[in-house]
């Protein structure tokens, strides 16, 4: 049967800031992280990713092909731990930019701040159901009933996607457990589970390591919600007006990036080695394989409004914003389109 779930959802964790924190922490951004240098000059920027993950492999790909200083920018990686840290590095200037869920955006316009969206990282619902059972719950959903599923406590995206699938096909007694992180696979290889909601590189893991099956991948469950904005490169309306030039160089490094990824599989396998060493080179290639056949990573760098709305929707359902659509958590509001236009000319998509 076709299915009505979203095939592009995404809601990361969200630790949010106080209304009073984002405020202030927005008034003081000074835009320092990128240096006031003389045109033709290589600018400083520091980029803070939530986590280090394949999710943000265009980052890394950037940065290993030389993209970044190609186009006149010294990029720093600085890694927050989460994406509220990340967002709050950008709000208080110790970063040009942020890598998370696109929704702190939307939060900070809610609480009085002025987050914008310049260019995607994420473009896919990257999570997807495993276990030892071997049939596919792809087009019948209700072999679910009266299972365990692992998911990450609530708003984070497995908690999110499983909540929506519960209700969408109205399943009954879905028992949802939460686990530490890392230790999703070990529940359901010890019977504490029969399924796990994961991302990768821990589903090319369940696959290649602990004849684990993917029952369900939400990439592929449907076209309503094709696509979703799942991670994007995030500033201030305040940096990117002080720093045009810097903000330019960086988009335009992220759709190098993009086309890099989708015309040269094994040099983008190469990269994420390098960034992941601990990683069997099996379970990254097919992790960085999973995702590029998944459409993981955008084709372009533009946010698109449909992208957008598909977040949005899903955050507001779950209470992850006030209301949606909104003045403050509108397309219009909180995604900048003038330099990923720019690059996208230049830098024409590989499909």
């Amino acid at each position: 049967m076709r299915s009505p779930l979203p095939r592009r959802a995404r809601v990361l964790t969200l630790v949010a800031a106080t209304a009073a924190t984002l405020v202030a922490l927005t008034g003081c951004a000074s835009g320092s992280s990128a240096a006031d240098s003389a045109d033709g000059e290589t600018q400083d920027v520091t980029i803070n990713q939530a986590v280090q993950t394949l999710l943000y492999l265009p980052l890394y790909v950037a940065q290993e092909k030389g993209y970044f200083e190609d186009e006149g920018v010294n990029v720093k990686i600085d890694t927050g731990g989460s994406g509220n840290a990340s967002f709050a590095a950008v709000l208080g200037g110790s970063a040009g930019f942020s890598i998370q869920d696109p929704v702190f955006s939307a939060k900070s316009h809610e609480q009085g701040g002025e987050g914008v969206i310049v260019a995607g990282v994420q473009n896919a619902p990257a999570e997807f159901l495993v276990g030892k059972d071997d049939a596919s719950a792809q087009d019948d959903p209700t072999i679910l009933n009266g299972k365990k599923v692992v998911v990450s406590p609530s708003p984070d995206s497995t908690w999110a996607l499983m909540t929506k699938m519960i209700d969408t096909y109205d399943l009954k007694d879905v028992d949802l457990i939460n686990v530490s992180l890392g230790n999703e696979l070990a529940a359901v290889a010890s019977g504490q589970a029969d399924y796990a909601v994961v991302p990768e590189p821990s589903v090319s893991q369940a696959v290649d390591q602990q004849d684990m099956h993917v029952v369900y991948s939400w990439p592929a469950a449907g076209d309503e919600w094709n696509p979703f904005a799942f991670s994007s490169l995030t500033s201030t309306q305040k940096y990117v007006k002080a720093n045009p030039e810097a903000t330019q160089g960086v988009v335009n490094a992220f759709q190098r990036a993009y086309n890099y990824i989708y015309s040269d599989e094994a040099g983008t396998i190469e990269v994420a080695e390098k960034y992941f060493p601990k990683l069997d080179k099996s379970t990254v290639a097919s992790a960085v394989k999973r995702e590029i056949e998944a459409d993981g990573y955008p084709h372009g760098a533009t946010v698109t409004e449909e992208a957008w709305d598909h977040n949005l929707q899903l955050a507001a359902d779950i209470d992850n914003v006030k209301k949606y659509p909104a003045d403050a958590t509108s397309y219009d509001t909180n995604v900048d389109t003038t330099f990923s236009g720019k690059a996208e000319k230049s830098y024409p998509a590989k499909n």
